[in-house]
């Protein structure tokens, strides 16, 4: 063959991914150099063995290419700082998205308060919003849209037709948002109630509310907020809750006494008229472990942080999880005192989706869960609440320790796992049948979990034992807190104290590690 100019490798390299590049430095010595030599490759490379996708081209390579590594570094060593205390205010309602924290400041406001980051160079920045006066009762957001949903408080009684309002503004100028086409919208409100609770959640041009009342059954809707469009509406008191999946699919978490499964709809082939769950016609339904008939269920959720669309047109984010690594983390909690999460990787769920299209209506626990996901009983973990839910970011999980007083972060990134586990350095392995308590304060605070996770009959949490093995890694950080009721929260590059007792922490509600 004869020689070609180094310019045009470089072009035909270009062109390849990550495994190919690998394959292609394994030909000859000119191919190894030229591609060693070659920052925007190594680039490539190294956002595949971390388990990252590339989302912006406003900095060189270069600069890419060291963001990465330190951004990937910081988290492996968890060599960060605590960078500060943020207030937290008296407003009840409050949501952490990407790298942005909101609170109801109590007083007519939400006020918010961009996260800093060491390895991305942000300075932490606050800013508020008025709300004129809107009586508000939740809201949601997507900082990479500059979206800000409002769902206005009902006033039942005052309106022959009353309905639940929902206002999409802009976050930075407190406007209705440009994009909205429907500035505000609406959904009939059939019974009154006060004790009305939201779970709202927005994933690229979609927009997911839950309704939850205690005297008319659950509802389910999904909008297009950009057009204004109701793609789906469901209900049924078997709609526990539910997170986005892709672009037209929804994942749903059902339960029907002992029966839980996680449901995948399809939004939009789905109907756009009131349907009750168990009546859809486009989708598939995940079976979980069967309940023992002695456990009483009390909650099951299921939550995505950040949406797989996640960060849509947001160049100041220079590369982030890939998509298919995002953690589906499924919290299931009993009467009994039982906290069961069960960890599924998005990779694991989009694998079942050919069943939608071939007529399945129903895939049994055995055929797609024991491989693919990781239970664990996080009963000495104080976060796993209803309440502060933002304990997932990407593929990471953290949660407060109350016994070793100490942050664990869980990493399900199995790019990066199988990298390490195959680097021949000496490693630590835990027990997941026993309470795990990872090393602190060590050069390589890294434990390994690869063993399968056994949660056996006598357990009386499911009525057969059930046995996981997705591995994972596990990381502490030391807090120096003390006890008492504190929980912790993940972003792309902070974890998040929050101090549920403001007798303990007086004026440091929020405490921000930064990596």
């Amino acid at each position: 063959m004869p020689a070609l100019p180094t310019e045009l490798f470089l072009v035909i390299f270009s062109f390849l991914d990550a495994r190919n590049l690998i394959t292609c430095r394994q030909v000859c010595q000119l191919f190894l150099a030229l591609i060693d030599e070659t920052v925007a490759l190594v680039y490539t490379i190294e956002l595949d063995r971390h388990g990252h996708v590339d989302n912006s081209s406003v900095l060189p390579s270069t600069d890419r290419l060291d963001r990465l590594r330190e951004h990937n570094a910081a988290w492996n060593k968890l060599d960060g700082a605590w960078s500060g205390d943020i207030p937290k205010f008296q407003g009840h309602v409050w949501e952490l998205f990407g790298n942005v924290l909101a609170q109801h400041s109590g007083s007519g406001s939400l006020v918010f308060t961009q996260l800093p980051s060491s390895t991305r160079f942000i300075e932490q920045k606050e800013w508020s919003v008025s709300l004129s006066g809107l009586p508000i009762r939740d809201f949601g957001m997507d900082p990479s849209q500059d979206l800000l949903v409002l769902i206005e408080t009902s006033r039942w009684g005052r309106n022959p037709n009353p309905s639940f309002q929902l206002h999409l503004w802009s976050m930075s100028s407190g406007k209705a948002h440009v994009y909205a086409s429907v500035p505000v919208l609406k959904h009939a409100q059939k019974v009154p109630d006060h004790g009305m609770s939201y779970t709202i959640q927005v994933s690229g041009d979609y927009l997911g509310v839950e309704f939850n009342g205690n005297n008319a059954p659950k509802e389910l809707v999904v909008w297009n907020w950009k057009t204004g469009r109701k793609e789906l509406y469901l209900t049924g008191n078997e709609i526990c809750s539910f997170a986005f999946l892709t672009e037209n699919h929804i994942l749903v978490a059902v339960s029907n006494n002992t029966e839980l499964c996680l449901f995948i709809v399809d939004f939009i082939a789905e109907s756009s008229e009131q349907t009750r769950i168990n009546d859809v016609t486009y989708h598939l339904a995940l079976r979980l472990p069967d309940l023992h008939p002695s456990t009483t269920l009390v909650s099951l959720t299921v939550r995505c942080d950040p949406s797989p669309t996640w960060p849509n047109q947001d160049d100041s984010i220079l590369f982030h999880v890939h998509p298919d690594e995002i953690l589906y983390p499924v919290a299931l909690c009993t009467a009994q005192g039982n906290h069961i999460m069960i960890f599924i990787p998005r990779r694991i769920l989009l694998a079942q989706l050919h069943h939608l299209y071939v007529g399945t209506k129903e895939v049994e626990w055995s055929a797609w869960g024991p491989q693919g996901t990781r239970i664990l009983d996080c009963w000495n973990q104080a976060n796993v609440s209803l309440v502060w839910a933002c304990n997932t970011f990407g593929s990471r999980f953290v949660a407060f320790d109350v016994d070793q007083e100490e942050i664990d972060v869980y990493d399900f990134n199995q790019m990066t796992l199988k990298r390490e586990l195959g680097s021949g350095c000496p490693s630590q392995y835990g027990n997941p049948n026993e309470i795990l308590w990872p090393p602190v304060n060590q050069e390589d605070p890294t434990m390994f979990v690869i063993d399968d996770t056994v949660v056996p009959l006598d357990s009386l949490i499911f009525q057969q034992e059930v046995r996981t093995s997705l591995p994972f890694r596990a990381r502490a950080i030391p807090t120096a807190l003390g006890t008492g009721r504190f929980s912790a929260m993940c972003s792309q590059d902070n974890i998040i104290v929050v101090n549920a007792n403001s007798v303990l922490l007086t004026g440091r509600e929020y405490r921000v590690f930064t990596l």
